[in-house]
């Protein structure tokens, strides 16, 4: 067993146990460029667009309307000094974020941002969402003295109040029919059906017009579309996008023509590159290239999606705490973790054990301190340094194959965007999510494997760059700006 996993002062018994868990979250080179090249025929298959919903051989690979030349329309927008706005519907949080974007010559775009908190439970209805979000959306006008001046309508002496363009993006899979026409999709069975086949834009627009708002939404798409704008506008080479959040996703510009589903549309006869979300939490459903461990098939039997989003059970946020949790009570059972009068019954709550409590594995302290005290505040357990090692060497083992198995993935769309890119050079990636804030070794694990991943493949290094927790709002007001 490697010493990287072996606990100097403890017993044999839970330095074997310890070794055998490694051993099975182990992830070896070979298998990620397996990896990578199977999540490169599965692009390929989803591309095609026939029956990878159905059979989940490839993944489904939506594509948008928002093409890599974005950034020019982008631009003669800040000649104006217009104002974007852009919604986020994050369904998995219950939660709206609104943002602005204000174009200033010579300086900064100013950009404010607010959060809204949906009902408990979620909205009852798309009516009764596109409502809150409507009264949002004065509330955020209003507090940030956004409101368009009145201009007056050639036609006549009335005047008309200018109306703000804005983006909307959502955290479910969108068929989008045109630049701002696009409905949610249902690939699984706990999709969220409230919003399936609505038309996000029409009704959105709707509602705006009838509560008299200077806003009309002028693009939609899911969230990691829009995080690839935003990633384009901040680094301009920008031509993957990765999302790392309570669930996992990733975008990529494409060739129109080398996509065959678009085959005698006017957009797949253009020499556009056209923005693709790949849905990639799906990879794996019908693959034997990723490895499940047993901790990892028991949250899969017991989660509301079983044989669904496979890669994302495996390395996002949702998830990684309830495996932590789970190697955590194996220890439990087998007597080899926590004084055997401590009350450890919180540790049988599912989910207890939040990714957000992960950090520890970063103190540095000889004692642990940050983990002693996490453990006493959170689960009311006095744990020894050796229980407390074993704790945090347990939340290293699984953040780190989570990362390898992301970097491994990330280098098959690097792949893609490379053959699809004007001209030669090193793919640039961005990551946004929350995860670039609460798990930073998680994130650099990630980048120095798909690195490395990316030259054993014969590609060049990619080039990394961080966006922050939440790119896609601002993503989505630049979005609306899209011609």
């Amino acid at each position: 067993m490697s010493s990287e996993y072996t606990i100097e002062d403890a017993t044999p018994a839970q330095n074997k146990l310890l070794g055998e868990i490694a051993s099975k979250f182990d992830v070896k080179e070979e298998q990620l460029l397996e990896i990578s090249d199977d999540v490169y025929r599965s692009v390929a298959e989803g591309l095609e667009g026939k029956k990878e919903a159905a059979d989940g051989r490839g993944l489904p690979c939506l594509v948008s309307y928002i093409k890599s030349e974005i950034t020019r329309d982008i631009r003669e927008a800040a000649k104006d000094e217009k104002v974007a706005l852009g919604m986020t519907i994050n369904t998995s949080t219950n939660r709206i974020k609104l943002a602005s974007v204000q174009f200033v010559q010579g300086a900064p775009d100013a950009i404010n941002k607010q959060i809204f908190y949906l009902p408990d439970g979620g909205p009852e209805s798309a009516a009764a969402l596109f409502e809150d979000a409507a009264t949002h959306v004065a509330q955020f006008i209003n507090s940030h003295d956004l409101a368009p001046a009145t201009a007056t309508v050639t036609a006549g002496s009335s005047q008309q109040q200018q109306v703000m363009s804005m983006g909307v993006a959502i955290d479910l899979p969108m068929e989008e029919t045109s630049k701002s026409g696009g409905h949610v999709i249902c690939h699984t069975a706990t999709c969220d059906r409230v919003l399936s086949n609505v038309d996000l834009a029409h009704t959105l627009n709707a509602v705006m017009l009838k509560k008299h708002l200077p806003v009309r939404v002028t693009s939609t798409s899911n969230c990691v579309i829009s995080t690839l704008v935003a990633a384009q506008h901040h680094f301009q080479s920008t031509c993957v996008a990765l999302i790392l959040n309570h669930g996992i996703n990733a975008s990529y510009y494409e060739r129109a023509a080398r996509v065959p589903k678009l085959e005698g549309t006017e957009l797949g006869a253009s020499d556009a590159r056209v923005a693709i979300n790949t849905e990639i939490a799906r990879y794996g459903e019908q693959s034997d290239v990723l490895t499940p461990t047993m901790w990892d098939h028991r949250i899969d039997r017991e989660s509301a999606n079983t044989g669904h989003h496979t890669f994302e059970k495996l390395v996002a946020d949702k998830y990684l705490g309830e495996i932590v949790r789970n190697l955590i009570t194996d220890f439990m059972d087998s007597r080899l973790i926590f004084p055997p009068d401590a009350d450890v019954s919180m540790f049988s709550t599912p989910y207890s054990f939040f990714s957000s409590y992960m950090t520890i594995m970063e103190d540095s302290s000889a004692d642990l301190n940050d983990v002693g005290a996490l453990l006493r505040a959170g689960f009311n357990v006095d744990a020894s340094l050796v229980d407390r090692k074993i704790v945090s060497l347990l939340c290293r083992i699984v953040a780190m194959r989570a990362a390898k198995l992301v970097g491994g993935a990330v280098v098959g769309l690097v792949r893609r965007a490379t053959e699809a890119m004007d001209a030669p050079g090193p793919a640039v990636v961005s990551i946004s999510g929350q995860l670039t804030e609460m798990n930073q070794p998680y994130i650099e694990c990630t980048m120095e494997t798909a690195k490395r991943v990316a030259l054993l493949a014969g590609l060049q290094e990619p080039v990394f760059n961080v966006l922050g927790e939440d790119g896609y709002t601002v993503g989505a007001a630049l979005s609306s700006l899209s011609k």
